[in-house]
């Protein structure tokens, strides 16, 4: 077993969301060629552990309880670890000044969330088989608004079984592309999904308006307030169509528009 062990990369996972960790972990153990030795749920664990394991790798996310990514990177050069261990930071924030604070860091390679389990594999394995030297490769892969449009789908309680599924989220990419579609949404929008759906668009309108009241009825409320506001769910209950693909689309360029 130590045998086997040593033969892959020593790995510390480190954020304080444990079902996002348990993900990461099974990414890695899927390639064959990563031991986690050890997981870390806030910045001053990351720091600890890595301190004292001095591991292959470090994945840790930028925002964590007690230090951040920035600060763990600050502890460890404070006290001149000097184990050859490969830095990989996770971030949801893609700002401009974080990213070229970034670069003033021994980074290998940063992911903005969400991003896709192949190409986290790939690029992880490329950076621990690489021969170069490292820190000076700190990258980004950008999130693909399909996959941030599931995610948030998703998340109001939305799934895939569900018709209007489909339709709200070709909706909300259509309008991420083209807000002034929100002004013809009979016409325009729906007309446009039903296009790609081979359907009509008063049967997308209805199938939407399903999917969103099963969202209301079956969702969680504390993940809808913070979608939507107290002000729709006190004073309307549900929002409408438009108003719920508005407000997804606009909650997607938030999250894109430093990448676009």
């Amino acid at each position: 077993m130590e045998e086997r062990r040593e033969e892959k990369f020593r790995t510390i996972l480190a954020d304080n969301n444990r079902d996002y960790l348990r993900m990461l972990s099974a990414f890695l153990e899927e390639t064959g060629a990563f031991y986690i030795e050890d997981y870390a749920f806030d910045g001053k664990q990351a720091f600890e552990l890595t301190q004292r394991l001095r591991p292959d790798l470090l994945i840790f996310d930028l925002i964590m309880p007690c230090l951040d990514g920035f600060a763990v990177l600050d502890e460890l050069i404070a006290n001149n670890y000097d184990a050859d261990t490969r830095f990989i930071m996770t971030s949801s924030v893609n700002l401009d000044f974080l990213m070229k604070k970034a670069e003033g860091y021994n980074l290998d390679y940063i992911f903005l969330k969400p991003f896709e389990k192949d190409v986290f594999k790939r690029r992880v394995l490329e950076i621990m088989r690489s021969g170069a030297e490292h820190g000076h490769c700190a990258r980004e892969v950008r999130p693909d608004p399909s996959s941030v449009a599931t995610k948030h789908i998703k998340a109001v309680g939305i799934t895939a079984n569900i018709k209007g599924y489909h339709y709200l989220r070709e909706a909300i990419l259509l309008v991420h592309k083209n807000f002034e579609l929100m002004s013809q949404l009979t016409t325009g929008l729906y007309a446009t999904v039903a296009k790609k759906y081979n359907s009509t668009p008063q049967r997308v309108e209805r199938a939407m308006r399903h999917a969103i009241e099963s969202a209301w009825n079956k969702g969680n409320i504390e993940v809808l307030e913070s979608f939507f506001g107290y002000t729709i769910l006190d004073t309307k209950g549900k929002p409408t169509n438009g108003e719920f693909i508005a407000m997804l689309a606009d909650k997607l360029n938030t999250e894109l528009k430093y990448v676009d």
